[in-house]
């Protein structure tokens, strides 16, 4: 993995990083669904297979078009 820390740069711990992560991530949930379009089915049904790949509920198939 890159470090691409520099002399001076600011350590944060991970309690902080998680938090800017989530600070981020509300941003960008709240700017994308400002301008949310209808998903494609196949996009949700890929976003539904991604929902159970992260509930460890996955079929053995594969995510392919």
């Amino acid at each position: 993995m890159t470090n691409f820390a520099h002399t001076g740069d600011v350590q944060i711990d991970r309690t902080h990083n998680a938090a800017i992560r989530r600070e981020i991530g509300d941003g960008f949930r709240i700017a994308l669904n400002a301008e949310r379009l209808p998903l494609t089915p196949r996009l949700a049904s890929l976003l539904d297979r991604l929902a159970e790949v992260d509930r460890g509920e996955a079929r053995s198939e594969r995510l392919t078009p």
